[in-house]
């Protein structure tokens, strides 16, 4: 799963360079390390260690994580690169990660007396 992933993202991200960027040789061999690093530990190491981790793991408890990336990397900016955020962005990760939370939590169980059904529809 995780090459064909690899593969899949790459020829995804070819098509459009070729088609509206005009690469050149001399530049890909300039980036060559960046691109190798991006490649092979955001894609091949990244999606790998992903699949493995959600192996034996709750699927609903995998989406509601992963759901946090967006909210991970927003922090991960401030705190690692010094960005600046506006506080509409960390009120959104400060929702996004309550509602995670909140999805969580166990819920009530209904009384015998709250039920919908009547005894003959049980």
């Amino acid at each position: 799963m995780s090459c064909i992933q690899f593969f899949v993202c790459g020829i995804l991200s070819a098509v459009p360079m070729i088609l509206i960027e005009k690469p050149m040789i001399s530049q890909l061999l300039q980036a060559q390390m960046p691109i190798l690093y991006a490649g092979v530990m955001s894609c091949g190491v990244a999606y790998t260690l992903q699949i493995v981790g959600q192996k034996n793991m709750n699927p609903t408890v995998a989406s509601l994580i992963l759901s946090l990336e967006s909210c991970i990397s927003v922090l991960a900016g401030w705190l690692i690169l010094g960005q600046k955020l506006s506080s509409r962005e960390l009120l959104g990760c400060a929702v996004m990660f309550g509602a995670i939370i909140m999805a969580q939590l166990p819920q009530k169980e209904e009384k015998e007396g709250n039920s919908y059904c009547t005894k003959k529809e049980k």
